[in-house]
């Protein structure tokens, strides 16, 4: 335990009680009664914050020392002197008037040099004076120490500027919050997935470089709009600066308000208004595009191809084709992840396997076409083996599942089809020839894994049964070899 050493929430203070005796004889800034010092250290490090409570705790042990020799003088003032003899006496009062005529001497002295003083000064100013030889002394005795006391007050004052600057940078220091640490701390809660956080990262130090400083404590609101109409004038789209950079900021600085450690959070409710984007064609793969993909799919692969690999072209395009799932919750399966549930075949999709946005596991029916192909061959119980990747590839940002699908993205775009998104487009894909279908939209938002668009759409549970008579509406692919 560290005397004088108070904490509260991160920050430390030097804290000293005034002795009960001596309450009373210090006043606080408002005048009244001091019962304690307590000093803000500016740190949040105890072994700084022990050192830097030292020259407080002098400080304060000087005060009490000065307070206490006031009130032993002030008692020994108001004693009863003791009985002294004649001669004592005597003595005592000859050299009272001794001191007292020495007293007058010396303020008789000064009074005459005062005047004098004062008289130069007077003659001085008169531009056609002649001085006597001693006047003209005192006059340049007199500039000098103007000259003098002009130098000191020029030096007192530099230095107290210099003081001035030197707290205040030192109080800027003290609290200072730096602004990617705060991320770190939102990213270490395991909130956001690493590929997540690996995206983010960069928006972060995107508004450092911005502002040209990592201070939280000195962002304000005008700084993140500014940050994003300099975004926005750089050509970024409406949904990435709210989707990403927005959203990084915000969660840093949230960190440091919820510690208490700025007022409000800057970027909250921030607007940000941008162009509509241009959109040249659909999201969705248009039929010719499905076709060539479905057709490359069951075309025999290189033999130089990993077989993981080979068997990702062949069933990931056609089980996305059929079921709207995202590219990643495919390349993820494992061999157990297919199997019956009360006798339907379904594909399980599970934060277990990997990834999964919804952090919610679901099963997809499959659609007779795929189990006519043969994919319930691919099933084995108990079996943790992933079907579309090896296992131990890739690492904790970029997975296995992550790389077989971008690889099977360039595939795709290989095959000479164009659509911006060539694996997510099948979800967008799904949607549409679901609403052909005739499929109610909230069975294909559970078919997809998209949250429910009310409330009322949280409660409850979909019957395996309703999801796989929908699943049976949509319509075959028909193509060659199928």
């Amino acid at each position: 335990m560290c005397t004088y050493l108070l904490r509260i929430g991160p920050k430390y203070y030097f804290r000293r009680q005034v002795p009960k005796d001596l309450v009373g004889h210090f006043r606080t800034a408002t005048g009244k009664p001091r019962t304690e010092w307590r000093y803000t250290l500016g740190t949040n490090d105890r072994e700084e914050a022990k050192r830097l409570l030292r020259p407080h705790a002098i400080d304060t042990d000087r005060l009490i020392d000065e307070a206490r020799a006031r009130v032993a003088a002030s008692k020994s003032e108001h004693a009863p002197e003791p009985p002294q003899a004649p001669a004592e006496c005597l003595r005592r009062s000859e050299e009272a008037q001794a001191a007292e005529a020495v007293r007058k001497r010396s303020q008789a002295r000064y009074e005459a040099r005062s005047e004098l003083r004062k008289l130069v000064r007077e003659r001085v100013l008169l531009s056609t004076v002649e001085l006597t030889e001693e006047e003209a002394s005192w006059r340049d005795l007199v500039k000098e120490r103007e000259l003098e006391l002009e130098q000191l007050r020029e030096a007192v004052e530099g230095q107290r500027a210099s003081n001035a600057r030197l707290a205040d940078e030192n109080r800027r220091t003290a609290s200072r919050l730096p602004l990617m640490p705060l991320f770190d701390r939102y990213a270490a809660t395991g909130s956001a997935s690493p590929v997540t956080v690996k995206k983010w990262r960069p928006r972060v130090a995107a508004l450092i470089e911005h502002l040209g400083h990592d201070d939280a404590a000195r962002v304000t609101r005008a700084d993140i709009n500014a940050w994003v109409a300099a975004l926005v004038a750089k050509g970024l789209s409406k949904k990435t600066i709210s989707g990403q950079h927005l959203a990084a900021v915000r969660l840093a600085l949230s960190i440091a308000h919820d510690d208490g450690l700025i007022p409000e959070n800057p970027a909250k409710g921030i607007t940000v208004r941008a162009p509509k984007p241009a959109r040249l064609r659909s999201r969705d793969l248009s039929d010719s595009e499905a076709r060539t993909i479905l057709e490359a799919a069951l075309a025999p692969q290189p033999e130089d191809l990993a077989p993981s690999h080979a068997l990702a072209r062949r069933w990931v395009p056609w089980i996305m084709a059929y079921t709207g799932a995202r590219v990643g919750e495919v390349c993820q399966l494992r061999r157990m992840d297919l199997r019956e549930e009360d006798g339907v075949p379904v594909m399980v999709i599970t934060p277990d396997a990997g990834s999964v946005k919804t952090y919610e596991a679901r099963s997809v029916p499959l659609h007779p076409h795929l189990i006519e192909q043969g994919v319930m061959r691919l099933a084995k119980p108990g079996d943790k083996a992933p079907l579309f990747y090896e296992a131990g590839s890739g690492n904790a940002v970029n997975t296995g599942p992550r790389l077989r699908a971008a690889r099977l993205g360039e595939w795709v775009r290989a095959l000479g089809v164009e659509v911006p998104q060539p694996n997510h487009s099948w979800r967008h894909r799904f949607k549409t020839v679901a609403r052909g279908a005739g499929i109610e939209s909230y069975i294909a938002d559970v078919l997809q894994g998209h949250a429910p668009t009310n409330e009322g759409g949280r409660y409850g549970e979909t019957p395996l049964a309703v999801l796989r008579d929908a699943i049976c509406k949509l319509p075959r692919y028909e193509v060659d070899g199928a």
